[in-house]
């Protein structure tokens, strides 16, 4: 057999390569670690349970801080559905803002909808409305009503958006003496 100088396998070498790779991945993970070591203490200092939202888990674990706390929080808001309640009636850590927000959101999505409804003084859309609006089920005609009476100061234009749509809303309700109580701040 003939002997092929190319293919013969240098051990030494191959060891020598080896070392090296190790040496090199071992430093890679000595750099990870230092760096995770020294930004984890800031990144877990940084997390407050207010981080995680309002919601039944940012009241539950109010005063807990730390990385672990907000994730058990936003957890708990996520999977306990009541978040929507929340900014709805203003509680559970949720502010009047997130309410503001969440009619302004939903006035977007259902904007055509819910300007044909306006129009008829009846739907879906309008009595989801009210509620996310506070009203209560006693008042949702009237409020129905004076939206369908002011569809015109309403919807002012075909290219109104939905936070003029929600400011007009809200000047026909506070102008509306059965309504008046409802009027957003």
């Amino acid at each position: 057999m003939q002997d092929y100088p190319l293919f013969q396998i240098d051990l030494e070498l191959y060891r020598k390569i080896f070392k090296w790779i190790l040496r090199m991945f071992n430093m890679k993970k000595l750099i990870a670690a230092s760096a995770l070591a020294v930004a984890l203490p800031f990144a877990a200092s940084a997390h407050a349970v207010s981080d995680a939202g309002c919601g039944l888990g940012s009241v539950l674990l109010e005063g807990q801080d730390g990385l672990v706390m907000n994730v058990l929080a936003a957890t708990l808001n996520g999977t306990s559905g009541n978040q929507t309640f929340g900014m709805t009636t203003g509680t559970l850590n949720c502010s009047q803002e997130n309410s503001l927000f969440a009619l302004e959101s939903y006035i977007n999505d259902n904007l055509d909808t819910l300007a044909v409804d306006a129009a008829r003084g009846e739907g879906e859309t309008l009595t989801t409305l009210a509620t996310l609006w506070g009203v209560d089920a006693a008042d949702q005609s009237a409020f129905t009503a004076a939206l369908q009476s002011q569809y015109g100061e309403i919807f002012t234009s075909e290219n109104v958006t939905s936070a003029d749509i929600l400011s007009n809303m809200n000047s026909v309700v506070a102008s509306d003496a059965a309504l008046a109580g409802y009027t957003l701040s």
